[in-house]
């Protein structure tokens, strides 16, 4: 996959690594080793609900496919 094109701030639909799938992530930093991405997601513990934002470094080596973007008609 071409890096350059994965800039800061682009909003990727799926990163699929085989055992999990990370959904609307916005890109960190991407360079020959792997890919920094932040994502967000809803976590519910003791009742409460909240919305977690993690960063995730993953080396290429472990992503399946990126999906840049989905379109339903």
């Amino acid at each position: 996959m071409e890096t350059t094109a994965l800039a800061v701030g682009v909003k990727l639909k799926e990163i699929n690594t085989g055992n999990i799938a990370y959904q609307d992530c916005t890109v960190l930093h991407a360079d020959a080793v792997g890919l920094v991405f932040e994502v967000q997601r809803t976590v519910a513990e003791g009742g409460n609900v909240e919305t977690v934002v993690s960063q995730v470094l993953v080396p290429w080596v472990n992503i399946q496919y990126v999906l840049l973007m989905e379109e339903r008609t």
